[in-house]
């Protein structure tokens, strides 16, 4: 069977979003109302503070979420996981058991009683979970050498 490659987007940092989007308009709307009503050049700077870090956290959440996306790549003799922390990989003889989290997206990877792999994936992609675990079912079944019972 071909390799089969698949893209993990991580999660979106709604939060740093929300927190970026909170401090930009405020920002924005002090400056204005300061510029305005020809307040302190203090309130004018603090204004011009809270817009740039709302933007900044903006850029880095961006650039964050881009840079954790890992690839996922399984083959007939193991999987190997790409991402910003480096390559990690197993074989499919090592694997004891892969288990999935019933509340979010996290799918673990289990080799013996020490090496754990984990994935984390959104937990609204549920589809793309399944997708992913039937495929690493029937490699892992493959190389463990267990096949369907024909019922005779």
């Amino acid at each position: 069977m071909p390799a089969t490659t698949f893209s993990i987007a991580p999660r979106v940092p709604v939060r740093a979003f929300l927190i970026s989007a909170v401090a930009s308009i405020l920002g924005a709307a002090l400056m204005v109302l300061a510029l305005i009503n020809a307040w302190h050049i203090a309130l004018v700077a603090l204004a011009a503070v809270l817009l740039v870090v709302g933007l900044v956290l903006l850029v880095v959440a961006l650039v964050a979420q881009k840079a954790s996306a890992a690839e996922l790549v399984l083959d007939d003799e193991g999987y190997r996981v790409n991402s910003r922390a480096g390559e990690q990989w197993g074989e499919w003889a090592g694997v004891t058991r892969i288990t999935r989290s019933t509340n979010s997206g996290q799918v673990t990877i289990h080799e013996g009683d020490e090496k754990r792999t984990r994935l984390e994936f959104h937990s609204v992609d549920r589809a793309r979970i399944d997708e992913i675990l039937d495929e690493m079912g029937v490699r892992l079944d493959a190389a463990k050498g267990y096949r369907t019972w024909d019922g005779s």
